[in-house]
C-alpha cells in the first residue's frame, strides 16, 4: 500500500498490485496526440452512475465525509497541473490561471481508492516520480502493452511533442521535460544502465546515455527531478560502506555528478534524501533533524541548514523562496486523520523559526518549474464539519513570505453509511462524517425530513449528534423521530436519540452485561440480553421521565406495534398478543407449520414470523391478516416488513439479486403461497452493491406509511415508494391525562398527520378554545392549560374534547378521538359556590341566620348543603362571581346600616360573619330595593352589579375592578318601578355577556340582552302571565348540566320551581323541585 506522499522513497512500492496502470488500447496511442477528450467540469460533482429513478422516488446526496478526499498531484507544470482523485479513475489537468479541469481521455484501470483508517491508498496511480511527467507541462502516457510514451502538452488539447517507442529490454523510468528516462538492466534483473530520449524535429527518438555512474553501482532508484536534471539514488555494494549515494543527472549532456551526500565520510547513514526546486537542492538529514539547502547554481557553496527537530522522520519537504515547506503525514494514532499543517520554516543560519501556511494539508509537497509548490489542504481549520478542500498554488510573497491561492476545489468523498432508519417519513443515517477518530468517535448522524405530503421532496435536514466508535451498525427508528443503535453504550447502556438533536437520549439500563436493542415502536423497545438470554420489554416516555423495564422475561421471539406485544414461546407455534403496559391479553394465532418463530415483526395489520433451529436452519416463515385471521407462506432471511408489503433481499448478482416488494395490502393469496403475491424489483443489486444488503445499514423500510431506503454505490439513499396507498391513519397508543385545571393528550400514529386540531367544549357545544398543529410524524402531543381563547381561565365544570388529524398522503379518513373532563380548579363558574363542579348553587337565609348554599346537582335539582351561622336576618345576601380573584366565588352582603361588604369564604364554603370581607361602603346602600349581579356586562372578565333606587326606580351599574371593589356607579335607566322584579340571571343566549329578566306588575317575563359594553339592549317578551304567585326568582346559573342558564322561583307556598334555559334566551316549562322553603327570609 501506499501512503499519501510523494516525496517517500524509503517505503515507496514496486509498481503492481494496489497500483492503477493507463489502459489505453494499444492503436490509440498515436491518437492521443491528436486529440484527448476533454471535459471541462467543476470536480464538486463527480460522474455518478446513473440509476432510474421510479415516480416519488426521492434521492438524498450523500453527506461529505469528515476526512477529506485523497489527492495524489502527478506533475506540476508550467500552466497547469496532473493529478488525480480519490473514488476517480480519471487523469485531470487543471489549468492554473482559470482553474479549468480537464479529463484526459486516458483513464486509470480503475478508481483511486484510499483507506481513511491507515492514510494509505490502496489502490492508487502510480508513485514512481515523473511516472506521468515533471517539471514541465508534458504529460507522458505510457502504455506498456505496446512499449511506447505518448507526450502530450497538459490535457492535450494542443496536440504534443511526439511518441517515443521503447526498444526491447528498456524498462520505463519517467518522464522530465521533454526527456523519457529508461533503464536497461545487468543480468541480476536490477537496472545498471539508463537513457535519455528525446522526439526530434522529425518525429524519431533519439537516445543520450547517462554517464558518470560508478561501475559498482547497484539498487540504481529516481528519487526526484524536473525538467532540467534528475537525482538518481544507488548503492555502490562492495566498493561502498553500505549506505546510499545520490547523483545528479544533467538531461541536456547525461552526465551524473555526485551531491554532497556526505556531511561527514564516515557517517553515510546521517543523509535520507535529495529534492529539487527551481534553484535549489535540499538534503534531507533525517537522522540529525536536519536539512540543508544548495544553491541548485553552485552546490559547492555553502549551503543553509535547517533544524527539522520539530517533523517527523516522514515528513515531507519543498522549497519556496527561502522558506523550507514541510508536513507530515496522517497519524492515525493520534486522531489525525484529516491531514497536519503545512509550516514554513525559516533560517537565519543559527536559529530556525516555523509559521504555518495551512491547517491541514496533504502529505505531498510537488514542485513547480517557476518555484511555487502544489499542496492539497484546507483554506480554514475546522475542528468538525467538511473541511473546504482543495489544491493550493503556495509562491514567494514580494516580502519574502510565502502566500497560497486555490486553483481548484476538491469536492468531499460521500461519508460511508454505516447505519440507515426511516419512521414516519424521518430519515436517519449514521456514517464517517463530521468528525472521525475511531477509537471514541466514527462519525454523526444526520437526519433528513422527507415531505409527507403528495409532492415528495426533501423538507429539511439536519447534522445531530456524534455516532459513538462502539456503536453497532444496525439502526432502528420508532417512527415519533426518536433512533436507536443495536449495540449498548460503553457503559452498557440501550440509548435513543433524538432526529435534530446535538446531544444524547433517554438511555436505559437493563442491568444486561449486553443489551441489544431488537426492536421499537413509539414509547415501547425490546431488549435482548445477547448472553444472558433475558428480554426486557421497556418504555421510553415522551414526556421527558426515565425509560423503565416494564417487564423482565425469557429470551422469546417478540415485536412491537404501538401499544401491542406480539410474542412467541419457547416452545410451541402460538403467538399472542398483549396490550401494553397492562399485559392484557388479545388475539393470538398459530404458525403455518407448527414451527417455533425464532424472530417477529409487526406492522398494523399484518405479523411476520420466522423460525430457525438451534443451528441457525430456516424451519418456515409466514405472515398473518390480523382482519382475515389466515396466514401465508413468507421468505425467510433479509425481509422487512411494511405498511401493507414486505421486502426481500438476495444477495448474488444475478436476476434476483437486490431488494424486491411483495405487496399484501391486497390481501394474501388464497393459495397461501407468497409467491403468488404482486411483487416488483424496488433496487437491483448494481444499485446497492453486489456485498450491500445488511437490514438497518445499507437498507430499511418505513413502517409507519412509508416506502423502501437504501443506499446506492455512491452512499446516497434512495427512498422509494411502495406504489399503492398506505393503510388508514389511526391511533397505535395513546395517553390522556387530566388535571384539575389543565389536560394532555399523546396520541402515537401508524402514518404521519397533516394539519390537526383538538376542540375544547364546554356542556352548551360551545368551542371555548382549539388547540392545533399543522405536521405530526408519528407523535402528535396536545395540551390544554385550561384556559379559553382569549387567555383566561375557563370556568370549572365538564368539559368534552374532541381531536381531528388529517392523513398528511391525503389517503383515508381523518382520524378522530374524543373524551371529556372536569375543571375543578379553574375560574369560579356563575353562581358555583360548593363543589367546584361547574353547577349553579341557590344561598337561602332562614329565620334563625343560617346562610345556606343549596347546592345543584346538575341534574336539575338541588341536593346537599352548606352553611354559616350568625346571620342578622336582616342581612341581604347577593351571590356575587369572583371579585377579588381567588378562583372562588363570593358574596356581598347589605347590612341594616346600609354597608355593603363582599365577603370572601373558600370555595365550598359558606360565609359566616367573620369570614374575610372586603368593604364596598359602609352606608348608603340601603337607598336600593333591589341589589342583583347578572355576571360580566362589560366583556373584561370581572363580574358587575345593578341596583335599583327604590324611590327613583333608576337602575344603576356598579362595574367589578381589578382591585377587587366596586367602580362608581353609571346610571342605565331612569324608572324601572313599573318591574316588580329586576332578576340577574346570566348569560341567557349563550354570548358569553350577563343578561337581565323584568317582570312587570301585570306578570309579563322580559329579557334585557346584555350588549358587553356596560349597557342593555331593547326588551324582549319570555312569557305573559308568569309568575304571579312567585316571591323569589333567581338567576340560578347552571344546575341541569347542560351548560346553559337555568331560572328557579319559590312560589307563596314554599315550592321551588325550576325553568330550565334553553341557550336561546328563553326557558322550557317549569319543575317542581323543592317544597317547604316558606321559612327562608330570601332565595338568592
Amino acid at each position: 500500500m501506499a501512503r499519501l506522499g510523494r516525496r517517500r522513497h524509503r517505503q515507496r512500492p514496486s509498481f503492481g498490485a494496489g497500483q492503477a496502470r493507463l489502459v489505453p488500447p494499444p492503436a490509440r496511442v498515436a491518437a492521443v496526440l491528436a486529440a484527448a477528450l476533454t471535459l471541462s467540469l467543476p470536480l464538486a460533482a463527480l460522474p455518478s452512475p446513473a440509476f432510474a429513478t421510479v415516480a416519488g422516488e426521492v434521492v438524498v446526496d450523500a453527506a461529505p465525509r469528515a476526512v477529506p478526499r485523497a489527492t495524489q498531484i502527478l506533475d506540476a507544470g508550467t500552466s497547469g497541473f496532473l493529478w488525480a482523485q480519490e473514488g476517480d479513475d480519471r487523469l485531470l489537468w487543471t489549468d492554473y490561471a482559470s482553474g479549468t479541469t480537464t479529463a484526459l481521455e486516458q483513464r486509470l484501470d480503475a478508481p483511486l481508492a484510499y483507506d481513511i483508517d491507515t492514510g494509505y491508498f490502496t489502490h492508487a496511480a502510480s508513485f514512481k516520480t515523473g511516472y506521468y511527467g515533471d517539471g514541465s507541462d508534458t504529460v507522458a502516457l505510457y502504455s506498456a502493452a505496446d512499449g511506447r510514451v505518448a507526450l502530450l502538452k497538459g490535457a492535450g488539447t494542443s496536440g504534443g511533442t511526439g511518441v517515443v517507442p521503447l526498444p526491447e529490454g528498456a524498462t520505463y523510468q519517467g518522464t522530465f521535460g521533454d526527456t523519457v528516462l529508461t533503464s536497461t538492466d545487468a543480468a541480476d534483473g536490477n537496472p545498471n544502465a539508463y537513457q535519455l530520449w528525446r522526439v526530434q524535429d522529425g518525429g524519431q527518438a533519439a537516445q543520450t546515455a547517462v554517464t558518470g555512474l560508478p561501475d559498482s553501482a547497484a539498487n540504481i532508484q529516481v528519487e526526484d527531478g524536473d525538467a532540467r536534471s534528475v537525482i538518481l539514488r544507488y548503492d555502490t555494494g562492495a566498493d561502498g560502506d553500505g549506505y546510499s549515494h545520490w547523483g545528479l543527472v544533467d538531461l541536456s549532456t547525461g552526465v551524473l555528478s555526485a551531491l554532497p551526500d556526505r556531511v561527514d565520510a564516515d557517517n553515510g547513514w546521517e543523509v535520507s534524501g535529495f529534492r529539487l526546486s527551481a534553484d535549489s537542492v535540499v538534503r534531507v538529514r533525517s537522522g540529525r533533524s536536519k536539512a540543508d539547502v544548495y544553491d541548485r547554481a553552485d552546490l559547492s557553496a555553502a549551503p543553509r541548514t535547517f533544524d527539522t527537530s520539530s517533523l517527523s522522520y516522514q515528513a515531507t519537504y519543498g522549497i519556496v523562496g527561502d522558506k523550507l515547506l514541510g508536513v507530515e503525514p496522517v497519524s492515525p494514532g493520534d486522531n489525525l486523520y484529516r491531514g497536519q499543517p503545512l509550516w514554513a520554516l525559516s533560517s537565519d543560519g543559527t536559529d530556525t523559526s516555523m509559521a504555518k501556511v495551512m491547517d491541514p494539508a496533504a502529505h505531498q509537497i510537488v514542485q513547480a518549474p517557476d518555484g511555487s509548490v502544489l499542496v492539497a489542504g484546507a483554506d480554514t481549520y475546522v475542528e468538525r464539519g467538511e473541511l473546504d478542500w482543495g489544491v493550493y498554488r503556495i509562491v514567494k510573497g514580494a516580502d519574502g513570505s510565502v502566500t497560497r491561492s486555490r486553483v481548484t476545489a476538491v469536492a468531499p468523498m460521500p461519508a460511508t453509511v454505516n447505519g440507515l432508519a426511516l419512521g414516519s417519513g424521518v430519515l436517519t443515517t449514521a456514517g464517517n462524517s463530521t468528525l472521525y477518530e475511531p477509537s471514541t468517535v466514527e462519525g454523526a448522524y444526520r437526519s433528513t425530513w422527507l415531505a409527507t405530503g403528495t409532492t415528495p421532496g426533501v423538507v429539511t435536514s439536519s447534522v445531530d449528534a456524534l455516532v459513538n466508535g462502539r456503536d453497532g451498525n444496525e439502526l432502528l427508528a420508532d417512527g415519533t423521530g426518536r433512533h436507536g443503535r443495536v449495540d449498548s453504550t460503553e457503559s452498557g447502556l440501550t440509548m435513543l436519540y433524538a432526529n435534530g438533536a446535538t446531544g444524547w437520549g433517554p438511555t436505559l439500563d437493563t442491568g444486561d452485561d449486553s443489551p441489544q436493542l431488537k426492536g421499537l415502536s413509539g414509547r415501547y423497545a425490546i431488549v435482548d440480553g445477547a448472553s444472558s438470554g433475558q428480554q426486557y420489554v421497556a418504555e421510553f416516555p415522551v414526556d421527558g421521565t426515565a425509560p423503565k423495564v416494564l417487564q423482565k422475561r425469557d429470551r422469546v421471539a417478540a415485536a412491537v406495534w404501538g401499544d401491542t406485544l406480539w410474542s412467541g414461546t419457547a416452545t410451541g407455534s402460538t403467538i399472542t398478543a398483549t396490550g401494553l403496559p397492562s399485559g392484557s391479553a388479545g388475539e393470538s394465532f398459530t404458525t403455518r407449520n407448527g414451527c417455533t418463530p425464532a424472530d417477529l415483526q409487526a406492522v398494523g395489520r399484518w405479523v411476520y414470523w420466522t423460525c430457525e433451529d438451534f443451528g441457525g436452519v430456516s424451519r418456515g416463515a409466514g405472515v398473518y391478516d390480523r382482519t382475515t385471521k389466515k396466514t401465508s407462506t413468507a421468505p425467510q432471511g433479509g425481509v422487512l416488513l411494511g405498511d401493507g408489503y414486505f421486502v426481500q433481499h438476495l444477495a448474488g448478482t444475478g436476476a434476483t439479486g437486490g431488494l424486491t416488494l411483495f405487496d399484501l395490502h391486497g390481501g394474501l393469496p388464497s393459495s397461501g403461497a407468497y409467491t403468488d403475491l404482486p411483487s416488483r424489483k424496488v433496487a437491483d443489486w448494481t444499485e446497492i452493491g453486489k456485498d450491500k444488503g445488511r437490514i438497518g445499514t445499507d437498507w430499511t423500510v418505513d413502517r409507519f406509511g412509508g416506502g423502501v431506503a437504501y443506499t446506492d454505490t455512491e452512499q446516497r439513499v434512495h427512498v422509494v415508494p411502495a406504489g399503492f396507498a398506505a393503510s388508514a391513519l389511526t391511533s397505535i397508543d395513546s395517553t390522556v391525562t387530566a388535571n384539575t385545571a389543565s389536560w394532555s393528550g399523546t396520541w402515537w400514529l401508524s402514518k404521519p398527520a397533516a394539519a390537526w386540531q383538538v376542540a375544547v367544549r364546554d356542556t352548551a357545544g360551545t368551542t371555548v378554545r382549539t388547540l392545533s398543529g399543522a405536521d405530526a410524524r408519528g407523535l402528535l402531543k396536545a395540551a390544554w392549560d385550561g384556559k379559553d381563547s382569549a387567555g383566561r381561565l375557563v370556568s370549572n365544570g365538564t368539559y368534552t374534547w374532541t381531536l381531528t388529524a388529517r392523513p398528511a398522503d391525503g389517503k383515508g379518513a381523518a382520524l378522530t378521538r374524543s373524551g371529556s373532563l372536569t375543571v375543578t380548579a379553574g375560574a369560579a363558574a356563575p353562581r358555583d359556590y360548593a363543589g367546584n363542579d361547574g353547577v349553579g348553587d341557590l344561598v337561602t337565609l332562614s329565620s334563625s341566620g343560617t346562610l345556606t348554599v343549596q347546592r345543584g346537582t346538575g341534574k336539575g335539582t338541588l341536593g346537599s348543603k352548606v352553611s354559616g351561622n350568625s346571620w342578622p336576618t336582616s342581612a341581604k345576601s347577593v351571590p356575587y362571581g369572583d371579585l377579588d380573584g381567588d378562583r372562588c366565588n363570593d358574596i356581598l352582603v347589605r347590612l341594616s346600616s346600609g354597608a355593603l361588604r363582599a365577603y370572601h369564604p373558600a370555595c365550598g364554603k359558606a360565609p359566616t360573619p367573620t369570614t374575610r370581607y372586603t368593604s364596598l361602603g359602609t352606608s348608603g346602600w340601603n337607598q336600593y330595593d333591589v341589589l342583583t349581579s347578572t355576571g360580566d356586562v362589560t366583556k373584561d372578565g370581572r363580574p358587575d352589579l345593578i341596583a335599583r333606587n327604590t324611590a327613583t326606580g333608576t337602575v344603576y351599574l356598579y362595574k367589578g375592578t381589578s382591585t377587587g371593589t366596586l367602580s362608581a356607579r353609571v346610571k342605565l335607566y331612569a324608572d324601572w318601578k313599573t318591574y316588580k322584579k329586576v332578576v340577574g340571571a346570566g348569560d341567557l343566549n349563550g354570548d358569553g355577556i350577563g343578561d337581565l329578566l323584568v317582570q312587570d306588575k301585570a306578570n309579563n317575563l322580559y329579557r334585557y340582552n346584555g350588549t358587553g359594553k356596560g349597557t342593555f339592549g331593547a326588551r324582549v317578551k319570555v312569557f305573559s302571565a308568569w309568575g304571579g304567585s312567585y316571591n323569589a326568582v333567581v338567576g340560578v346559573g347552571d344546575i341541569t348540566g347542560d351548560g346553559k342558564a337555568d331560572l328557579v322561583s319559590r312560589d307563596t307556598g314554599g315550592n321551588v320551581w325550576r325553568n330550565s334555559g334553553n341557550g336561546k334566551g328563553s326557558f322550557g316549562g317549569r319543575t317542581k323541585i323543592a317544597s317547604g322553603w316558606q321559612g327562608y327570609k330570601s332565595v338568592a
